[in-house]
């Protein structure tokens, strides 16, 4: 098939859909662990398609026909997942092969077999459903997960590569093996903290939560015309938002709601009247 007859919008199209889709799954995920109050192992997400060069450029690597990318070549759509703690990336491929939308085919673990270059990671090549106007169309992506400190050694090795063009010095080479070793001592020296660190950020979550009801309902009071309250509120908040009593906050959050409740029951009342 020529490149002049290759339509690349409408043969993306799903690809873009899938990584829309599996963003929003994983980040639907991320805020169901925080709207329990539970650390998630999720940090961020990013997500990306190639771009048609660089498809291309792989199709010229690999020896790949235009009939054979769809399927024997697995990043041309990708979802990472960035994680606080090496932990979590176990956690998640557990979790990952427990979904029924979408099946792992292959597991690539660089933590147990680092690349050359000190790169760590676990890429999943995932199978998975897109419905399109033309029907289910079946596509393969790549799930990658890493910690944020290797996130961060990656960015800088791709574009050191992309730099040198795959003919890096090696000098350079030797100290971004270095720092990759220096990444993967921090990784595991704050992963024997993990759970310290963790419940320290459920903490400041939940108390971030409550300061901002807190500040939402104080902005409703002032609409109801109660600037005494307001004031008297606002000052004890002043004290407590900066200490680490939260329980104090809550109970100060439940108190304006209810003064905020017995307002509007009044208004209700007088209206029926």
């Amino acid at each position: 098939m020529l490149q002049t007859e290759f339509d690349w919008d409408d043969f993306l199209m799903p690809y873009k859909q899938a990584v829309e889709e599996l963003s929003l799954k994983f980040t639907l995920l991320r805020d169901e662990y925080i709207s329990r109050g539970e650390y998630s192992p999720i940090h961020y997400i990013s997500k990306r398609v190639k771009s048609v060069n660089s498809i291309m450029e792989k199709m010229h690597t690999k020896g790949f026909s235009y009939d054979e990318i769809a399927y024997k070549m697995a990043d041309i759509c990708g979802v990472r997942l960035v994680t606080q703690f090496e932990e979590d990336i176990e956690l998640l491929v557990k979790l990952i092969a427990t979904r029924s939308d979408m099946k792992i085919l292959e597991t690539k673990d660089y933590f147990k077999s680092p690349k050359p270059s000190g790169y760590k990671s676990v890429h999943l090549i995932i199978e998975y459903d897109v419905n399109t106007i033309r029907g289910v169309e079946s596509i393969i992506g790549e799930i990658q997960l890493r910690t944020l400190a290797m996130d961060f050694w990656a960015t800088i090795e791709h574009s050191l590569n992309y730099k040198y063009k795959d003919d890096m010095p090696h000098e350079l080479k030797d100290r971004l093996v270095a720092a990759a070793e220096t990444v993967h001592a921090l990784d595991h020296e704050m992963g024997t903290i993990r759970d310290e660190i963790a419940d320290a950020q459920r903490l400041f979550t939940r108390k971030s939560e409550v300061i901002n009801a807190i500040i939402e309902s104080l902005n409703t009071l002032g609409k109801q015309g109660k600037k005494d309250a307001v004031k008297k509120y606002f000052k004890n908040f002043s004290e407590f938002k900066d200490s680490d009593n939260t329980l104090q906050l809550v109970l100060m959050s439940k108190e304006i709601e209810r003064e905020i409740e017995e307002y509007n029951e009044n208004e209700s009342k007088e209206k029926e009247y």
